[in-house]
């Protein structure tokens, strides 16, 4: 579950969807003459290694602003709204160029237009700086919060720069306290200090230093590296503390400079800068061949024209872009499932990207679910799940279950076990053609094994007996006690020897039974790499001929086992009967094969021969690459899938396959939801040539943590801006997953009444009453007006604990009525203030947890995006006189609170307050009232109950507060 954090200023998005590395190694490559990025070169001086290893990974230029910055610097949220003056004497290893390149730079808005491709990314240029000064601002206001770790080693690794590698002491895993323990990542931006401070005012506090450090290489041979601003004075600190993760960042970073664009493929880009591009396309489908199957999608009309448009888009030689425009509940996954599916059948190399790992993950699942559900049509005979990779990091996605088919690291543990040499395919294929062809052979080893064993064992038995018998005949000398003893142990190892003897002659084997011994295992071991080749291999690994021979194989073997089975053991050893064998068989062998060879059927003999031939074809022609290294079958894979997807920002590893095949179509989902300069990452990929953007600008849109970027544009997304240059849209104008009482007022408020209700909800038997009573229809306004908005217990985010009570009442009720009628339901409670959420959590905790078919999530709007649950209770919280209701007004942000309930919506909220000002909430309040869906909580008796005692225990909490004040213990709550 992802929160964010929220004010009426700011939104702040968690740690996590800036933490998006999926490599091993996220330093920047280098990509122009000029060195922009991390780069690492090693160089042959000798008696300087550790410098020549670590003292050449150049600095990127956003590691240079930061690493000249001042606290001050980063807390003032006007440093770059105007011109700068950025002080550095503290910091000498900065350059002066550097500096003073730096000094003038301001934020301006991006505009919608551009007259070159310079111009276009430099725009983007000073905004990122800005950008990352704000989120480490709001890392250093919340550092009492940040992640933070005992450092226990610390050493210099280059002499020319402050690189050090150090090593901090590891959270006990088993302490519930781990997570608070900050274990280091590539790319993390961290504080070393002393102690670990509880406000940012400690860092700078006097007589006291703290350094900036930006890891280079986490938790490696050397530990963990680290760039630090400057080498420390004297000892080492105490403590690391985690600010940020930089990955994201470093890869816009390096899509906006101008210099690497050079080296990249820009052709796209440049096309879109053009005002007028796409605005003539002709709509009208054309498709080179059929394109059957897509009725297996039951795409509505509006689906399919998005879909065979994009197709014959990428049909044409000339660049495209096509934007397809997806309201809630419009089927928009399913839509890019069906595309996708397209653009496999048609051979059209993809890249399917998102903004958050959420997104990515919700596309591929519906990517391999609706591909297993056509796999019985025509797209089974064409498209293939080995086909389609995702990869990224797995524990963000919670990658588990199905998806495990399709996600990049599992499928690579797969494989690495059937090409592994000794113990892959290749060795079990070359035992079974050996044991197939040649299994008398390998028997009469066998029986010379045991007939040798045998024959050494009764060596033994005759020495023994020989040495008993003349020890027997010297009577006079077995009262002697030694030889007597002697004598005892001589025979029981004579009764061992008979023992093993009989052991061994007991187990011996019957050829049929010693070939089924082989046998088995081995089509186990075979049988389980071509499934796991037909699953995980790309199609282009191999051809289509060896794919065919592979699954003839498996049955094969299984019938021949089963023909075994039932054959006598003379008839069998007559099958592989043979002049090579026979010159190699005993005798007494050869005279009984001879005799029996004649009786052998004819279904046996095709059987064996069918499965050595198809054996035989595949060790000839199915050669596999040698390829042991997980990191090398992770490229293999990358380079031969036709389908990718992965983040936007993950697709910065796709830069650097080595010989691979150019993509040619780029799929953004929730593109409205992309920084334009992010998407820009994927944009550049090798031969991308066609563009599909899917989005709504009517919900949220990228975040922004700076209010100067917010001002300038920055997070506006591509989806956005090519919207506004009108460039054709196509809308998906059928939504399927709101009940009619719901969909009514977001489809005329916000999408113009173009988007039409789907059968499914139009049906009868899509309403649901979970609860009785006029209250909990389909769509309620419930009036809470006994509120009281206050800040939280653990930041200035806003709460109302009376809309709390109530909430959890309701919830409460709904669980019961769960229990009582057996009935499944899916709640979901969604607030626009952080504090609100953590404050029903908390209220919420564990009572609801175990139950089976009863579920219930709490998130703040921000984290329900792209999610629908059969309940939503939606928490407004703003109740105060001046009727201020802050970024609650946000109309995005309300559409998406309103479009998340597939059966139920009941809105809680002050009508007072929220009708005060000229904003949305004004409408939703009067056109409740309107449909005669405006209901006062006072007015349902168990509701009235919990928001009195709630309201009751407020006002006792805000008397003890005043009470507190004149004593001069602490400030009260604010109201």
């Amino acid at each position: 579950m992802i929160d964010y954090y929220d004010s009426d200023d700011d939104v702040v998005a968690a740690m996590i969807d800036y933490y998006d590395s999926d490599d091993d190694v996220v330093l920047m490559r280098q990509e122009s003459p000029d060195g922009h990025g991390f780069r690492a070169r090693s160089t042959s001086t000798r008696g300087k290694e550790a410098t020549s290893r670590y003292g050449s990974w150049e600095q990127s230029e956003l590691e240079m602003h930061m690493f000249s910055w001042s606290i001050q610097d980063v807390l003032n949220k006007n440093l770059l709204k105007k011109k700068a003056s950025i002080c550095f004497l503290a910091f000498p290893s900065i350059s002066s160029l550097h500096v003073l390149h730096a000094q003038g730079q301001q934020v301006k808005k991006i505009p919608r237009t551009f007259t070159s491709l310079k111009d276009y990314m430099q725009s983007f240029t000073v905004p990122l700086i800005e950008e990352t000064r704000a989120d480490l601002c709001s890392a250093l206001e919340g550092i009492k919060h940040a992640p933070a770790a005992e450092v226990i080693r610390m050493e210099q690794l280059a002499t020319d720069q402050a690189i050090f590698s150090i090593m901090v002491k590891k959270a006990d895993p088993n302490s519930t306290q781990r997570d608070q323990v900050y274990a280091p990542r590539d790319a993390d931006i961290l504080v070393l200090t002393d102690q670990k401070p509880k406000h940012s005012s400690d860092l700078v506090r006097t007589g006291k230093s703290y350094l900036i450090g930006s890891v280079l290489k986490a938790e490696g041979g050397d530990g963990t590296v680290v760039r630090l601003s400057r080498s420390p004075a004297e000892g080492r600190p105490l403590f690391a503390v985690f600010l940020i993760n930089m990955t994201t960042y470093n890869r816009i970073q390096n899509a906006v400079d101008v210099h690497a664009a050079a080296c990249k493929n820009t052709g796209i880009i440049e096309k879109m800068l053009n005002p007028k591009f796409g605005q003539e396309y002709n709509a009208s489908c054309f498709l080179d061949g059929e394109l059957g199957g897509l009725e297996s999608f039951e795409l509505n009309p509006s689906q399919l024209k998005a879909v065979q448009d994009c197709v014959s888009a990428v049909q044409r030689p000339t660049c495209s872009v096509r934007l397809i425009w997806g309201p809630p509940g419009t089927g928009k996954t399913k839509t890019i499932s069906a595309l996708l599916w397209s653009m496999l059948l048609k051979n059209h190399r993809t890249v399917t990207c998102a903004p958050t790992n959420t997104a990515v993950v919700e596309v591929a699942s519906r990517v391999l679910g609706l591909m297993e559900e056509s796999s019985g049509g025509g797209g089974g005979k064409k498209c293939f799940l080995s086909d389609v990779v995702l990869f990224g990091n797995e524990d963000r996605m919670g990658v588990h279950g199905n998806l495990a088919k399709i996600f990049l690291e599992s499928r690579v543990g797969r494989l690495q076990q059937c090409l592994m040499p000794g113990t892959g395919w290749t060795q079990s294929l070359s035992s079974m053609l050996g044991l197939l062809e040649h299994p008398l052979v390998q028997y009469d080893r066998y029986i010379e094994g045991i007939e040798k064993e045998i024959s050494d064992l009764v060596s033994e038995e005759n020495e023994i007996r020989d040495e008993l018998a003349l020890s027997l005949r010297k009577r006079e000398q077995l009262s002697n006690k030694k030889i007597a003893e002697k004598v005892q142990g001589m025979q029981k190892k004579l009764l061992v020897i008979e023992k093993k003897v009989r052991e061994i002659k007991k187990d011996k084997m019957s050829f049929q039974a010693y070939f089924q011994s082989n046998y088995t295992p081995l089509v186990n071991e075979l049988c389980g790499c071509v499934e796991t080749f037909g699953n995980d291999l790309p199609r282009s690994a191999t051809s289509e001929e060896n794919f065919r021979l592979m699954a003839e194989v498996p049955p094969l073997l299984e019938g021949f086992g089963e023909l075994v089975q039932s054959e006598p053991d003379e008839q069998l050893q007559a099958l592989f009967k043979n002049e090579e064998d026979e010159r190699s068989l005993s005798s007494l062998f050869r005279s009984l094969v001879t005799q029996v060879q004649a009786h052998v059927s004819f279904e046996l003999k095709e059987a064996r021969s069918s499965c050595v031939q198809k054996l035989r074809d595949l060790s000839v022609s199915f050669q596999l690459p040698d390829m042991f290294d997980s990191r090398m079958i992770e490229e293999f894979l990358l380079r031969r899938a036709k389908s990718v997807l992965c983040t936007a920002s993950s697709s910065y590893r796709l830069h650097y396959l080595p010989n691979a095949q150019p993509f040619e179509v780029l799929v953004v989902d929730e593109a409205a939801q992309l920084k334009e300069c992010e998407s820009l990452i994927a944009l550049q990929l090798p031969g991308v040539r066609h563009a599909v953007l899917i989005g709504d600008e009517y919900q949220l849109p990228a975040l922004v943590k700076s209010k100067v970027c917010e001002d300038a544009e920055f997070g506006r997304s591509l989806f956005q801006r090519l919207t506004s240059l009108k460039q054709p849209k196509h809308l998906l104008d059928v939504q399927y997953r709101m009940h009619p009482w719901i969909s009514k007022f977001p489809v005329q408020s916000f999408y113009g009444g173009q988007i039409t209700d789907g059968p499914n909800v139009l049906n009868r038997d899509y309403e649901r009453r979970y609860l009785t009573g006029p209250m909990y229809g389909a769509y309620s306004f419930i009036n809470v007006d006994g509120g009281n908005e206050s800040t939280g217990k653990h930041d200035r985010s806003l709460i109302n604990p009376v809309e709390t009570a109530a909430v959890a009442r309701i919830v409460q009720r709904l669980f019961k009525e769960s229990v009582d009628t057996g009935r499944a339901v899916r709640v979901g409670v969604v607030s626009p203030y952080k504090g609100q959420v953590r404050a029903i959590q908390e209220k919420l905790t564990g009572a609801y947890a175990m139950r089976e078919g009863f579920s219930v999530k709490v998130r703040s709007v921000d984290g329900f995006q792209g999610a629908e649950e059969d309940v939503i209770i939606f928490s407004a919280v703003r109740s105060n006189t001046a009727g201020k209701i802050g970024f609650l007004a946000d109309i995005n942000r309300t559409n998406v609170a309103l479009t998340r309930a597939k059966h139920c919506l009941w809105i809680l909220g002050d009508a007072k307050t929220l009708a005060c000002g000229k904003t949305i909430w004004r409408e939703i309040v009067a056109d409740a009232k309107d449909r005669g869906c405006f209901f006062d909580a006072k007015d349902d008796k168990d509701l009235s109950n919990a928001i009195i005692k709630a309201a009751n225990e407020v006002e006792n909490l805000l008397k003890l507060d005043s009470l507190r004040i004149g004593s001069g213990s602490r400030p009260g709550v604010r109201s």
